[in-house]
């Protein structure tokens, strides 16, 4: 397959409003078989051959239950200029998957197998020519089969749970989000953040507990009116002291709507005790609103909203890569991990097609921004109904080696 180049432009923040501050090199991949979801994008940089472009890149494509993985990248030159090809390749089903986790293979020379975040909430996925009634899960895929590891109870296994980002600490417990498509459209069932203890710190191929996480004043963190729930979240730095303390950021959105809506991002500082310490959930020690320049200031609230979505935290962990869906801050943002203070906006996603509304929904990257190869992969979506009409989504590869790091 070939990414085809596009430009995208960068605005600078100045703490007040936005300027214009040039473009970045991009490049765009459609496929028919991506459908109008593509979620989830996470490179494999370990996987990186010294020759190649860019790593590995998975990818999910949530109404195809499909998972793809790319390799080989390589810049090539064709009539119309550079151009990015790689090797696609399908790799897993998977019910309406949305995030990934890596785990470690199951044994030596295995392949390396996946936590998969799945579900929506309309139950059917028709997959690989069957049928699924089940509202999705965490599942670990491996080379022979899928196991659900999440929910844990009898009556959550058989229901299932829509969830839309799985991330793994080191301490041995990841963190779910159940968050539907619709989530305060829909009456019943709280959309919250999960916690899982699970089996072994450094294979987190089961749960052994699970709960709802609660806040630093000791309430659940779910769906609350006015608020939303919890969409996407990342973990931030560990405590280099303390292997058990670590930031996880929460982002906040509500609201089916692509302009009006509810967004925040939460910096959490969690603390979690050593393994087998009376099988103690993890506790929430403070909370505070963060990137505020963001989602508070950078549109028009309350009449409009920015979206946030998913984050991705760069490799030096100096600046948080946010993206955001609605109409009027459609694309990835970067911003300082330690202030929360917006820098850059790179907001011309919504443009790769014309006539149709494309929107950001997962963003991975490798590197730091103003360092050499260094790579966003942003996932997006079109507007549900517009594959009656042809749509697909793409994906898409943004080089952020010459974007500066700060904005002056």
């Amino acid at each position: 397959v070939e990414f085809f180049a596009r430009r995208l432009p960068v605005s600078r923040w100045d703490g007040a409003a936005y300027a214009q501050a040039g473009d970045v090199a991009a490049y765009a991949l459609e496929q028919d078989d991506f459908g109008i979801f593509l979620h989830g994008p996470r490179w494999r940089p370990a996987q990186r051959r010294r020759e190649e472009w860019a790593p590995p890149l998975l990818v999910a494509g949530t109404l195809a239950d499909k998972i793809w993985k790319f390799t080989d990248f390589r810049l090539v030159q064709r009539d119309g200029g550079a151009a990015v090809a790689a090797n696609m390749k399908f790799v897993a089903w998977a019910a309406a998957p949305s995030t990934m986790q890596p785990v470690p293979a199951a044994h030596a020379g295995g392949p390396e197998r996946l936590l998969v975040a799945e579900g929506n909430p309309f139950l059917i996925n028709p997959g690989n020519g069957t049928a699924s009634m089940w509202l999705g899960g965490v599942d670990l895929v491996d080379e022979g089969k899928c196991t659900t590891i999440f929910p844990t109870d009898f009556v959550g296994r058989m229901t299932g749970k829509v969830v839309n980002t799985v991330e793994c600490h080191s301490s041995g417990f990841c963190f779910f989000s159940v968050w539907r498509f619709y989530d305060d459209a829909l009456p019943a069932g709280d959309d919250c953040l999960w916690w899982c203890r699970t089996g072994a710190a450094g294979d987190p191929s089961s749960c052994a507990a699970s709960g709802v996480m609660l806040d630093d004043a000791g309430d659940p963190i779910c769906h609350r009116d006015g608020k939303g729930a919890v969409h996407g979240l990342t973990l931030g730095r560990t405590d280099p002291s303390d292997a058990g303390a670590f930031d996880l950021f929460l982002l906040f959105t509500g609201k089916p709507t692509f302009d009006a809506g509810e967004s925040s991002i939460y910096r959490l500082r969690v603390k979690v005790d050593p393994r087998g310490a009376d099988g103690r959930p993890p506790r929430t020690i403070s909370a505070a609103p963060w990137g505020e320049d963001l989602w508070r200031r950078s549109v028009d609230r309350p009449a409009h909203d920015v979206g946030v979505d998913h984050a991705w935290i760069d490799d030096e962990g100096k600046y948080v890569w946010v993206g955001t869906f609605r109409e009027k801050s459609d694309g990835v943002h970067m911003l300082e991990y330690d202030s929360g203070r917006l820098v850059h906006s790179i907001l011309g996603v919504s443009a790769l097609r014309a006539g149709k509304y494309t929107y950001t929904s997962g963003v991975h990257g490798v590197g730091s921004a103003g360092q050499p190869g260094s790579l966003l992969a942003v996932a997006t979506c079109e507007k549900y109904g517009q594959q009656f009409m042809g749509g697909t989504s793409d994906l898409l590869l943004i080089d952020i080696s010459q974007l500066p790091r700060n904005a002056s």
